[in-house]
């Protein structure tokens, strides 16, 4: 357990502490609010595509194909997301409805780029038990994005008519759903691109965390221990303790056993996605639930996943 927890500290506490210097920067002057409306708009507009681009680009999808792996993932992170925001429509509706949309994204979408898959790179190899980590990534990023663009788009035109029409046009426009279609078409046709192209999209992708994270310093405060500050700890408790555990509980009595349990573990158990808080501030969502959710996840994420790995371990139920 000792190991599993010095090796998540390693991860976890760097990414703290960049949002944590953005956030004196901002105090010192450093940053203006310019800066981080800015920033973000990078982030989103290019980093993160390139980052989403460059997670499938170099991926052997065809290596590794269980149909019944990829059903799962793909029903179970379509039905928890559902699951999720009509609950918490029901609970928010009426004293907090500006939260909905913040609340539902840190509760449900995890951090599988800076997180995720290193740590089940780790922990599997690279191996033909890696593939089938970057096909599960394969399904969840798409999913991920999808669901939170529909999401956001309803919930900033409440009081217009959304069409059809509209949606999916938010959907094919949104640049990360751009960088993955991109990255699915090139891993899929085995395209190889120019050196010249292939550093400067890797470029681009090593701006997404340093600069999300220290844009999402910049830009918190805290308010107390409010009623949002309380919301964005019950999200955050949902997104690395009670979301993991479900779905463990799920896989394991339809049958799935061993490292498909551990990658499904880790893959819903990882902290909040830092380009979630991204989408949030650009679609006029609440920045100060978002940020707070991605910044508490975080945290507890380094012992969260330490406990889990070291329980389900202990009781034999993953490898």
């Amino acid at each position: 357990m000792l190991y599993n927890i010095i090796f998540s500290l390693n991860i976890v506490l760097p990414l703290v502490i960049l949002a944590a210097l953005g956030y004196i920067a901002k105090r010192m002057g450093l940053l203006t609010d310019t800066f981080l409306a800015g920033g973000n708009k990078v982030i989103f507009h290019m980093a993160i595509p390139a980052t989403l681009f460059n997670s499938l680009y170099s991926a052997d999808l065809s290596e590794v194909f269980d149909l019944g792996f990829i059903a799962f993932i793909a029903i179970w992170t379509i039905a928890s997301f559902t699951i999720i925001w009509i609950l918490t429509h029901l609970a928010l509706r009426k004293r907090h409805p500006g939260v909905t949309s913040a609340y539902v994204n840190g509760a449900h979408r995890g951090n599988l780029a800076m997180l995720g898959l290193p740590l089940l790179f780790t922990i599997l190899g690279d191996g033909s038990e890696g593939a089938k980590v970057a096909l599960a990534a394969a399904i969840i990023i798409p999913l991920y994005n999808i669901q939170t663009i529909v999401m956001l788009t309803l919930h900033s035109s409440i009081q217009k008519k959304v069409s059809i029409k509209g949606l999916l046009l938010s959907i094919i426009k949104n640049p990360p759903i751009i960088g993955i279609a991109f990255g699915l078409a090139a891993a899929f046709a085995g395209i190889t691109l120019p050196v010249i192209a292939g550093h400067t999209i890797s470029s681009l992708a090593s701006l997404t965390v340093p600069l999300a994270l220290i844009c999402l310093g910049g830009a918190m405060t805290f308010k107390g221990f409010d009623a949002k500050f309380s919301l964005a700890i019950s999200a955050s408790l949902v997104k690395v303790v009670i979301l993991p555990i479900i779905t463990i509980a799920l896989a394991w009595l339809l049958g799935f056993r061993g490292n498909d349990l551990t990658i499904l573990m880790i893959l819903h158990g990882v902290p909040t996605a830092v380009g979630s808080y991204v989408m949030i501030v650009e679609f006029g969502g609440d920045a100060y639930v978002a940020g707070t959710n991605v910044m508490m996840t975080t945290i507890l994420s380094a012992f969260t996943l330490s406990i889990l790995i070291f329980a389900f371990r202990t009781a034999g139920i993953i490898l």
